[in-house]
């Protein structure tokens, strides 16, 4: 495997395990299960906290990766506000549209495709915010991943692991991501919807929902984003990931872990 994708594949890796078995959420932890009576002892309970709260920040970490993929890719440019929560803006007739457009694919009478409805919203969405005189107000989104390709297309990027949410979850990612489209209109003082292409990405394959809110065309499962845009292989990344209860560094930083909470030593500094 290439050594610079490995390289890349541990980056996101050890940034989501240093914030999550800092020194700091180590004692904070220790402190919360000391007021809790348990026949599973204190220091067991503690570590399989933190390994519970890794397991749930598996998400995080995809999304972690897929931006530093984009900042890394020699294929495509990731822009300023790429991985970044950020200030946008956007009319209040924009925000009820989006509202409407999720409730109405809701309805028992609404069209299975959605490609035509979702084309004409962002039609709309471009109309109003480049147009109207209309106050805007400010929402504070997650850009997940922004980047230009090399024909001059920006691509807008809403990043998940699984597509397994529950009905409501589901709803909101839908919700957020066509919102933040819109703050980024105004952001990227976009003229045109065929000069930015909003993606809902999946990193695994697997197809629960069908496009209810979304179009197919705009949502991307696995290899699909990788084989479009990057130069990096999906498959490389797959195969790291497949792979990595067998790293011995990771192995030993979790040994080292278990050493510290275990028995309560004062080893070195795990990354």
């Amino acid at each position: 495997m290439d050594n610079n994708v490995k390289q890349l594949v541990r980056s996101a890796i050890l940034e989501i395990i240093q914030g999550t078995i800092s020194e700091k959420n180590i004692r904070k932890s220790f402190v919360i299960h000391q007021a809790k009576i348990h026949f599973v002892p204190i220091k067991y309970r503690v570590l399989g906290g933190l390994l519970q709260s890794l397991n749930i920040k598996f998400g995080n970490f995809i999304e972690k990766l897929i931006e530093l993929v984009v900042e890394q890719d020699n294929n495509v440019k990731a822009l300023p506000v790429s991985g970044k929560k950020i200030r946008l803006s956007m009319t209040a007739r924009t925000d009820a549209l989006i509202d409407q457009y999720i409730t109405n694919r809701q309805l028992p009478n609404s069209p299975d495709e959605c490609d035509e409805l979702f084309q004409e919203l962002l039609n709309q969405i471009v109309a109003i915010e480049r147009t109207t005189g209309d106050a805007k107000q400010t929402i504070r989104k997650d850009v997940d991943a922004l980047f230009s390709t090399n024909s001059g297309e920006i691509v807008y990027l809403e990043i998940k692991y699984n597509d397994d949410h529950d009905t409501g979850k589901f709803v909101d990612i839908n919700r957020k991501f066509i919102k933040t489209y819109a703050g980024l209109v105004n952001h990227l003082e976009i003229n045109d919807p065929s000069e930015i292409k909003p993606v809902l990405y999946y990193f695994n394959p697997v197809k629960r929902w069908g496009p209810i809110y979304t179009p197919s065309r705009n949502i991307y499962r696995g290899s699909q984003l990788f084989d479009e845009h990057f130069e990096i292989e999906f498959a490389d990344i797959d195969g790291y990931l497949q792979n990595l209860g067998d790293d011995e560094e990771i192995i030993g930083i979790f040994d080292d872990l278990y050493t510290r909470i275990r028995y309560g030593s004062d080893t070195k500094r795990l990354i």
